[in-house]
């Protein structure tokens, strides 16, 4: 059974789960199934609930071992995607048990005997020991029921991810040579480029249009707000964390009295336009949260190179409103702005159904597997089918926004891989593949599980 799993642990949060529990006996999966009837529920898989309890849990060992992982390398945005990130993984799990139950699988108490024979922290003197294990579940305020329940679910749920990906995995030499070729080999790529700004002398914007447009909607042009902020400054190399500080300020609400406390600085801003607070503090990315404090609030830490900044927002006064002809000269700027960007995205779309245009620039050989493309940019991940042109699909066929400019792609060349690197990497990527494309199956599966099993969240 451990064999099993361990061949099979893809997902990150059931990986881990089973390091935490070895490491400091944590339930990762939380109390699953335990929900009682008197606590809210907060979403429905299939027949399965889940309450706070479980989610609260599943989030805090997440974030525990995040911060553990990626230590001052954990971002606000990474914070942000951990409730996307457990409550997927949450579901996940209950549809591979609704699976599970429909397979008939199940998990047997003599499984849940070896894996506990098997962690060297239940032991003493090499053989398990109740004792031990029971105090090192009162620890963590866990019940044997609850953890043998934990661990039976999480060993079914994985039972089942790797009866699917061995489902779906049929490859012969002809497959993994076409994976190689996409990772090792290079691709030359023939472009043109269609520029809104060569579209605005075509715009026409009437003057009636202009004042309909601005009686619906001058309310919202304004000048910018001006905030007024308190800023203090942690060293992250330093002995005090800024998410044990954060929490701190939250009861304490006086950064400056809380600072000259912990000899921490405290500077006030003063009162700064929005666009100059966004320019001050471009690393932080302030505008992304700058607006959604509320007068007193505190910020969540944000860290650059070696510190960490946490803002109190002490005033803010909202802009003004715009005069009647700055209003008309902004909406006509932005009606000509998005006139011109969607003639240039139907040239673009036009050339690519006529299978006519003029193609002025290529990329050079470039990887595969590359991320950008120099000159125009990174390419966003929905679109890396741009670097699988080939002989045989020689145009992509939607145009490609980046940074306001339409892109159309063609096949112009290609590299093929060494076939005496292939001959040396055959054994190892043909390993590498075979596991990639099993995870693909696996996400797929339970897209479509998803299509026919209600899944319903409330908003946290």
């Amino acid at each position: 059974m451990l064999k099993f799993m361990r061949k099979h642990t893809k997902s990150w949060i059931i990986w881990i789960f089973f390091g935490m529990i070895i490491v400091s006996f944590v339930l990762y999966f939380g109390y699953g199934g335990l929900t009682s009837d008197k606590e809210n529920i907060i979403a429905q898989i299939g027949p399965h609930k889940v309450g706070p309890r479980e989610y609260q849990e599943t989030y805090d060992n997440v974030l525990k071992f995040s911060r553990m992982l990626y230590k001052d390398n954990l971002n606000e945005k990474m914070m942000n995607d951990l409730k996307k990130n457990v409550k997927e993984e949450i579901t996940n799990k209950y549809l591979l048990l609704i699976k599970a139950d429909e397979l008939g699988l199940t998990v047997s108490d003599s499984e849940f005997v070896e894996f506990l024979n098997s962690v060297p922290a239940f032991k003493i003197d090499g053989k398990f020991n109740k004792e031990q294990y029971l105090m090192a579940l009162t620890r963590n305020s866990a019940t044997p029921e609850e953890f043998e329940k934990s661990w039976k679910q999480a060993t079914l749920a994985q039972k089942v991810a790797g009866i699917i990906e061995d489902t779906g995995t049929f490859f012969n030499e002809s497959d993994v040579w076409a994976g190689y070729v996409r990772e090792k080999g290079k691709v030359n790529i023939a472009y043109a480029e269609f520029d809104p700004s060569a579209f605005k002398d075509k715009v026409s914007i009437s003057e009636k249009e202009l004042l309909d447009l601005y009686e619906k909607e001058k309310d919202a042009y304004k000048a910018e707000n001006t905030y007024r902020l308190k800023e203090l400054v942690i060293d992250t190399t330093g002995t005090l964390r800024d998410d044990a500080i954060y929490m701190d300020l939250l009861k304490a609400k006086d950064m400056e009295a809380y600072g000259r406390e912990k000899g921490l600085t405290v500077i006030d801003l003063g009162s700064i336009k929005e666009g100059e607070l966004s320019k001050k503090f471009k690393g932080l990315k302030i505008d992304e949260w700058l607006r959604s404090l509320k007068k007193g609030d505190i910020s969540l830490p944000v860290r650059e190179e070696g510190k960490s900044y946490i803002f109190q927002l002490v005033d803010m006064e909202e802009g003004k409103k715009l005069d009647k002809t700055l209003a008309l000269a902004k909406i006509k700027e932005r009606l000509v702005n998005e006139k011109s960007g969607a003639m240039a995205k139907l040239a673009a779309e036009n050339a690519i159904s006529r299978k006519t245009f003029n193609a002025k620039h290529e990329t050079g050989f470039i990887a595969r597997n590359a991320q950008s493309i120099s000159g125009i940019g990174e390419i966003p991940q929905e679109y890396k089918g741009v670097f699988s042109l080939s002989k045989t699909n020689t145009l992509y066929d939607k145009p490609l926004e980046i940074s306001g400019k339409y892109y159309v792609f063609s096949y112009k060349d290609e590299k093929l891989p060494d076939r005496d690197g292939w001959a040396k990497d055959k054994e190892s990527y043909t390993k590498y593949f075979v596991a990639k494309n099993r995870n693909e199956f696996y996400k797929s599966f339970l897209a479509e599980m998803k299509k026919t099993v209600k899944v319903d969240w409330k908003e946290l």
